[in-house]
């Protein structure tokens, strides 16, 4: 993948109508530009990288930062405080 670098991606929110099927494209005076057609544009690779090769260390990043935080705060809404690294959290420790 490193190979592919830098990319060079095209985006677009609207669809063209390219033969029997709608595509997300950009139109210009000289022609049409595929966001999905890899001869057009580097955006599936992107995706490719961004996504299925990065998603574990998104899980693991929402697991760490994101799911940790809501669950702290939760359980001090129920009365439970953070003691430190060792401790256990305990109800009527406030």
């Amino acid at each position: 993948m490193n190979a592919q670098l830098p990319f060079a991606v095209v985006g677009s929110m609207e669809e063209v109508k390219i033969g029997n099927k709608m595509v997300k494209a950009r139109q210009y005076p000289w022609g049409i530009v595929q966001v999905e057609n890899e001869n057009h544009c580097d955006f599936v690779n992107l995706r490719e990288m961004m996504i299925c090769t990065n998603m574990e260390d998104l899980r693991e990043q929402t697991h760490l930062q994101h799911y940790e935080l809501y669950r702290r705060r939760k359980l001090e809404e129920m009365g439970f405080q953070d003691m430190g690294p060792g401790d256990k959290p305990s109800a009527g420790n406030l």
